[in-house]
């Protein structure tokens, strides 16, 4: 959500309108096949902090030597060794196997969501945003 979205809906919230109207989940992202990843505990890099990474959908070469079996049960080090092939900025497995463990469950989710069918990680993105607009709009209320 940009900046100009959130005080359009501080404002409309401050007018006391429809809460309705200012929940509205953004438009999906234009690539279905990148999901974006905040982490609640960045990743320094000497003197840069990545506070976010885009995880792509795999092709199967980045699949190469690895199970899928391990990968959908969330194997730790399978998703540590399938993470550096699929991040924007590529992300080393040593900083993968150093994230918080939230930041590491999202990632592996993201993943793991390129396997499900186009439809449902587009619905399961929805309920996502819709969610996340939902607790904004009830942040500003609050």
């Amino acid at each position: 959500m940009s900046y100009e979205e959130l005080e359009q809906m501080e404002m409309k919230v401050a007018r006391g309108e429809d809460l309705e109207s200012v929940a509205t989940p953004p438009a999906l992202p234009a690539n279905p096949d990148i999901e974006t990843v905040e982490f609640d505990s960045p990743i320094v890099r000497g003197n840069l902090t990545i506070a976010e990474v885009n995880i792509n959908k795999p092709k199967t070469g980045a699949l190469r030597g690895l199970s899928l079996s391990d990968l959908l049960k969330l194997d730790v080090d399978t998703v540590i060794k399938l993470v550096p092939r699929v991040s924007t900025p590529p992300l080393t497995e040593h900083e993968v196997a150093a994230l918080d463990p939230a930041d590491f469950l999202r990632i592996s989710t993201a993943v793991v969501g390129f396997f499900a069918s186009k439809d449902q990680r587009a619905k399961a993105r929805q309920e996502a945003e819709t969610t996340k607009a939902a607790e904004k709009a009830e942040s500003l209320t609050a």
